[in-house]
């Protein structure tokens, strides 16, 4: 069955090589005859494909879990809607708490040898440990009565709403007992490339093909056989990331909170060179003093990939974060948190001397680098900005209809636990339940919660990249970072939910890396709408704030 699969998608790869070249921008006129011949030729053969796997979905017995969309609870799944008002003024019982806590996610018997990296479908069992795997936390409130907000951020290539639902009812359950109001909770994935896995992805995609057909006609909870270790680690990362949300629940001390925008574009770079450097999003950062004079924190919201690891790394570790995380620790004493902006195909743009260095020391060397620079800038940034105690937060629940059915089988077999919902029976839809986010705090600075992983353009407006186009036309959408009146926002990537790449949907296609840098992957990707969908979905959320 393996080798018959492999067929057919080395058949596809080798027709969009065949028509589409190394390197092209298509349809970018919509005059060149060459052009439009090969965007058809692509969008042909996308339909064969999806037609294909769309079959496969429908023939597929889903999980048992699944419900009709008349079923859906938001309560039951663990949505939350923020908080009830929007504040504009600071009141006289105003002042800002927040609490810290980190913790390592890797098990005791981590040299084991049966734990998955979670880079691909390969399978591919860590080795050993190179630095670490954590989630970082902060607890922040403005002492309104309106409730704390919770941010989590773990190392992962991305954490799904069914996981982060499960931390929150944990969470929520604990905050009861201890009479804690709390308004949000967000678990964002730093989407690093070599830790272990928490989605799933990368644990046995033909197991799971096969094994789950029964597994789901039959209705059985148990993991499948050989994938025991997959789902402790799920199990075991979602109880160590409870337990550090405690704690910082538990650490929480009055104090003052300062913002700056940096600069770190001198280390970065747009894989497809679409985005020149000084087009790149600044890195917005809090910093927050204690009162008591104790360590303060950090929290950066970074748009670059964390990929120094090569893909034949065994070694778990965090790339850069976990550096840059350790510089500012031993640098000042600090905490730091790392959540990902629009990270896109940005990626680090440095040049490491490795000379003198053993294999061992080579293998890290672009991550200490990298870590050890973004640490210089964030400490040496003025912080000038004084954020006043006032939060605002709000969540939206949406429904994604995927485009894309290779995303709504891994679904049906497993390979991650998206919350999906049925609609009707015969002509049967699949609806990925989900949420959009928008975090603002001194009425100055905002943060956009984004479910997937965002490129650059879809939300600072695509003229950063030169309005690439795949299909000829233009996308509708201005700027996303000034839609709040008064407030400059900042993307973040990855929040609530894994759901893929988000581009706009007129660079969107079909086996993009193949057809070009500039192009976008469909196989990893909700689908060709999910840009404008996903923007609609947000601007509808910040218009129901005031």
């Amino acid at each position: 069955m393996k080798k018959h699969f492999l067929r057919i998608i080395s058949a596809v790869l080798c027709c969009a090589m065949l028509f589409g070249g190394s390197n092209v921008a298509l349809a970018a006129d919509g005059n060149a005859a060459g052009d439009v011949i090969m965007y058809g030729l692509y969008e042909t053969l996308n339909g064969i494909v999806e037609g294909l796997v769309s079959t496969i979905c429908k023939i597929y017995i889903d999980p048992k879990e699944w419900k009709d969309i008349s079923e859906y609870d938001s309560d039951e799944i663990g949505f939350m809607p923020g908080r009830n008002t929007y504040q504009t003024e600071t009141k006289a019982e105003n002042e800002w708490k927040l609490g810290y806590a980190s913790a390592s996610l890797l098990p005791e018997d981590i040299n084991s040898g049966k734990y998955n990296l979670g880079r691909d479908l390969l399978n591919k069992l860590a080795e050993g440990v190179y630095d670490d795997q954590r989630i970082r936390v902060i607890a922040i409130d403005d002492n309104s009565g309106e409730g704390a907000v919770i941010w989590g951020a773990i190392d992962g290539m991305g954490v799904t709403s069914t996981d982060t639902r499960t931390i929150r009812k944990a969470v929520l359950a604990y905050c009861e007992e201890k009479g804690i109001k709390v308004a949000s909770i967000n678990i964002s994935a730093t989407h690093a490339h070599s830790v272990l896995d928490t989605q799933g992805v990368s644990t046995e995609f033909f197991r799971k093909l096969a094994g789950s057909f029964w597994k789901n006609l039959l209705g059985i909870d148990a993991p499948l056989a050989g994938l025991e270790t997959a789902e402790y680690f799920k199990q075991y990362f979602i109880g160590e990331s409870v337990e550090c949300i405690k704690a910082a629940l538990g650490d929480m001390e009055s104090g003052k909170l300062y913002f700056e925008a940096i600069d770190c574009s001198r280390y970065f770079k747009d894989k497809r060179e679409l985005i020149a450097k000084e087009d790149l999003p600044d890195t917005a950062a809090l910093c927050f003093v204690p009162a008591s004079g104790s360590e303060k924190t950090y929290i950066a919201d970074i748009t670059c990939h964390a990929t120094s690891f090569s893909a034949s790394n065994g070694l778990v570790g965090s790339d850069y974060i976990y550096y840059l995380d350790k510089y500012i620790k031993e640098a000042n004493g600090g905490n730091f948190m790392m959540v990902p902006g629009a990270v896109g195909q940005v990626s680090r743009d440095i040049e490491v001397d490795t000379t003198g260095m053993t294999e061992y020391e080579e293998k890290g060397a672009d991550a200490r680098y990298l870590g050890a620079e973004l640490g210089k800038l964030i400490l040496a940034a003025e912080f000038s900005t004084e954020l006043d105690p006032i939060i605002n937060v709000k969540h939206r629940e949406i429904f994604m209809t995927p485009e894309n059915s290779i995303l709504t089988l891994a679904c049906e077999i497993g390979l991650v636990n998206n919350k999906v919902y049925t609609d009707g029976f015969i002509f049967k839809k699949y609806m990925m339940a989900t949420e959009m986010g928008y975090l603002e705090l001194g009425n100055e600075i905002g943060f956009a919660l984004f479910p997937s992983e965002l490129y650059p353009e879809v939300f600072w407006d695509d003229e950063i990249a030169g309005s690439p186009t795949w299909d000829g036309t233009q996308w509708p959408y201005n700027s996303l970072s000034t839609a709040v009146e008064g407030v400059t926002t900042y993307a973040v990537s990855l929040t609530n939910d894994a759901t893929g790449y988000v581009l706009t949907d007129n660079n969107f296609a079909f086996m993009g890396h193949i057809i070009g840098e500039g192009i976008a992957d469909e196989v990893l990707s909700v689908g060709k709408h999910t840009g404008s969908f996903l923007v609609t979905e947000y601007l509808a959320l910040v218009d129901s704030l005031k």
